[in-house]
């Protein structure tokens, strides 16, 4: 599989499965949160040159839902009342696609993003992936609950 990580903005069809992507593996983090609100939020990152910012995987061979087989963002915010900023956010490959590097590249992407728009740090939180951010050079600061859930935040000097 050759895949292409394109933003989101020149994808502006994918838009609808990025959304419900979130919707699904994250809306209870967002309680009452609508797929339509997150369909306008996801809009909102249709950016190249300020956060927020989304990045779609593409399949080259035209396998997944459009061809889409992962998403990520960079965004200013993503724990309430948390001052740090900017945000590796939403990491997201569906379990058929998992395992075969499009993670890393998404996570190189958003990277290169923050770089390019003038961040030397970037935060992340995971309860599901710390293994993997690790393993991408990133550090774990510290452990807590956020809105029912064991999360790990992270950062990355870039």
């Amino acid at each position: 599989m050759t895949v292409t990580i394109a933003p989101l903005v020149e994808r502006p069809d994918l838009a609808a499965q990025v959304a419900a992507w979130g919707f699904a593996e994250w809306g209870h983090l967002n309680p009452g949160e609508t797929l339509k609100q997150r369909v306008i939020r996801i809009e909102g990152k249709m950016n190249l040159d300020r956060v927020p910012v989304a990045f779609v995987a593409l399949d080259d061979s035209g396998a997944g839902a459009g061809g889409i087989v992962g998403t990520a963002s960079l965004i200013f915010d993503d724990l309430e009342g948390d001052p740090r900023n900017p945000w590796l956010a939403s990491v997201f490959v569906p379990s058929e696609h998992r395992k075969k590097g499009i993670a890393s590249a998404l996570v190189r992407t958003v990277e290169d993003a923050a770089r390019r728009l003038g961040y030397s740090r970037l935060y992340l939180f995971t309860s599901t992936a710390p293994d993997l951010y690790a393993g991408l050079g990133w550090r774990p600061l510290e452990r807590r609950d956020y809105r029912g859930e064991h999360i790990q935040i992270m950062d990355r000097t870039l």
